[in-house]
């Protein structure tokens, strides 16, 4: 089954700015899918030092920002099963983690453009 309407969850009070991954979910027909895209993958693929603190909201931006490149990314994972469930608010979804494996496999060039753009509106850490 194809996936539809993904969209970044930006709003998320239970996630921590400096440690949570960024969450795009979409729908397998009415079923909620979770892929969280992982925070240590978009450091290891952008080769971000380790001293800089990029938060939750910046990495939704960039992932917003390449959205389309994740898309067959997610979607390839959920087509061959490599998702498992996750329990959240009492429902069940199927959840799925891109890693730099997958981001590298896919040959999609993403970059951190999004982040130089806002610059002037984020404070300084």
């Amino acid at each position: 089954m194809r996936l539809s309407d993904f969209n970044v969850v930006h709003a998320r009070s239970e996630a921590a700015q400096l440690l949570d991954d960024p969450l795009v979910h979409s729908f397998a027909g009415k079923q909620v899918v979770l892929a969280y895209i992982s925070r240590e993958a978009l450091m290891d693929y952008f080769q971000v030092p380790g001293e800089r603190q990029i938060t939750l909201a910046q990495w939704n931006l960039v992932v917003a920002r390449h959205l389309e490149d994740f898309k067959p990314i997610i979607e390839g994972k959920f087509e061959r099963d490599e998702w498992e469930f996750v329990e959240r608010h009492g429902h069940r979804y199927p959840k799925i983690i891109v890693m730099l494996e997958d981001i590298q496999q896919s040959r999609v060039h993403l970059t951190l453009d999004v982040l130089n753009l806002d610059a002037g509106f984020w404070p300084r850490s």
